[in-house]
């Protein structure tokens, strides 16, 4: 069945995107890489901290504009030019002075003018690459969207050779190739179609806010938190492995993608029976490569203890299984959010993410000892909370099983005796 699948998405339009989505995955984990073995595990260490913030204050400094602009530009719509400056210029900067004023007072330490300047980067690429979209171009304005900050990142890093600046010069880069992308989109034709004076002014979209930015900080509390407890060494060799054993959740993404149209016509049409074989294809779809994904992690882990391979020590070993098994959750429940989202249950997925968030924090309160390996249980154990309970609520509102147990059941079935 999982052959037939791929088989059937290899004669569409879907396999040049399914292709970038990995393209682009593998860019992002190459510039990692390549910045812990530039830049040494210490180094490392506080630059994904104050990335990972970077990343988080681009998503709250935007007010949900990148997702706004996709929605309110698509299938013939438009807004004024004032309305476009206001979402992408007037109200993050705004938020960003806000954030100056109030933030450094809290938490002196930390570089926030380099981390707002970096955000408001990634936040207008994040816009630009909407509007992208929007004229038609499907697989650059994804390429810009997903892998352009993280680009960016890695030639800073190169261009800063060593000094402290690192994330200044990322946003000259990010500055540089929104500049690109705008010439590039007032040049179109359809331009003049989707930003017009007769255009509506948009609201702003708190609850696309709140989603993008509970996503975000799901996706980088733990080093954000780890980087406040553990030395610099520590935070490297985390947000590493991290890095590592995201690539096993890797087909939750394509799964998620691919079937988001099925289960969004499905449920359209009411049709529970195509919503459960939706939901099933797209757990099919990331567990059997999560599971080779798996299988070539675990092979790489075994290398590492050959005499001469050692790269970190048990205790490295031992975080890297945590958040392999963790990873491994995600691929078992990958249908769940996509389900959740798209019939109906969006706000059950926000309030899953912002529990996966509570429950972490509760759980690094509780722990007397904070380590690598007990921040990569909490989060693993958190992240897998989030995904039981919204699993548990959409078994329950929908009828439809959106975990691995679904194939299973299914399976089991086939085999029964008529």
């Amino acid at each position: 069945m999982t052959a037939s699948v791929f088989k059937g998405l290899t004669k569409g339009s879907a396999a040049p995107a399914m292709l970038l989505r990995a393209g682009i995955v593998a860019v992002n984990f190459a510039v990692m890489l390549g910045l812990a073995a530039l830049l040494g595990l210490a180094d490392f260490g506080r630059l994904a901290v104050i990335w990972g913030l970077a990343l988080v204050f681009s998503s709250i400094i935007a007010a949900g504009a990148p997702l706004l602009l996709l929605q309110a530009l698509s299938d013939g719509g438009r807004l004024t030019g004032r309305a476009l400056a206001q979402h992408v210029i007037v109200y993050p900067l705004v938020l960003v002075a806000i954030g100056l004023i109030a933030l450094p007072a809290l938490f002196a330490t930390l570089p926030w003018v380099p981390i707002f300047v970096a955000a408001f980067g990634i936040h207008l690429v994040s816009c630009l690459a909407s509007i992208m979209r929007a004229l038609g171009s499907v697989h650059v304005s994804m390429a810009l969207r997903d892998a352009g900050p993280q680009l960016a990142l890695g030639m800073g890093a190169i261009l800063a050779m060593g000094h402290s600046n690192v994330l200044e010069i990322t946003a000259v880069v990010l500055a540089v190739v929104a500049g690109l992308a705008a010439i590039w989109c007032w040049r179109q034709p359809a331009w003049p179609t989707i930003i017009h004076r007769s255009g509506r002014a948009a609201r702003m979209p708190f609850g696309l806010w709140g989603t993008s930015v509970l996503g975000m900080a799901l996706a980088q509390v733990d080093i954000i938190i780890g980087g406040a407890f553990l030395t610099d060494g520590q935070t490297g060799l985390y947000a590493l492995l991290r890095r590592i054993t995201n690539l096993v959740a890797l087909p939750v993404s394509v799964a998620t993608w691919v079937t988001s149209v099925p289960v969004a016509a499905a449920h359209g049409k009411g049709d529970r029976a195509r919503l459960a074989h939706a939901s099933a294809n797209g757990s099919r779809i990331a567990l059997i490569p999560g599971l080779v994904l798996c299988a070539v992690a675990l092979a790489g882990l075994a290398t590492t203890q050959l005499p001469g391979l050692r790269v970190w020590g048990a205790e490295g070993d031992l975080v890297f299984l945590i958040l392999l098994a963790g990873a491994l959750v995600q691929v078992g429940f990958a249908a769940t959010f996509t389900v959740a989202t798209l019939c109906g249950l969006a706000h059950f997925a926000a309030i899953a993410r912002l529990g996966s968030i509570i429950a972490y924090l509760g759980l690094v309160g509780l722990i007397p000892v904070f380590s690598p390996v007990t921040n990569a249980a909490a989060y693993a154990m958190a992240m897998a909370l989030g995904s039981v309970g919204l699993w548990v609520i959409v078994l329950r509102r929908l009828g439809i099983d959106t975990s691995f147990f679904a194939l299973i059941t299914a399976r089991t079935a086939s085999w029964r005796p008529s």
